[in-house]
């Protein structure tokens, strides 16, 4: 998974314009998202690549590098 990949995740839970220009180490909370347009962000990566984050590391994810990194990591463990 690629930050390209994330991005259109993240666009297809939340709908929103700043969404496109988003950079990828803001954190999704300065951008005026909110836990549950997180929580949807997380929800969608999973449906679509299958990335389940698990509760304690949910506040590990609040970037596209973030979760690009996460998933990384994941696939190391696996």
């Amino acid at each position: 998974m690629d930050e390209a990949a994330v991005r259109r995740a993240i666009g297809e839970a939340v709908d929103r314009p700043m969404v496109a220009s988003l950079e990828p180490d803001t954190d999704f909370y300065e951008v005026g998202l909110d836990s549950l347009d997180h929580a949807q962000i997380l929800m969608r990566i999973e449906e679509v690549h299958g990335l389940v984050v698990a509760d304690t590391d949910f506040d590990l994810c609040r970037s596209i590098s973030a979760i690009v990194a996460y998933g990384q990591a994941s696939a190391g463990r696996d």
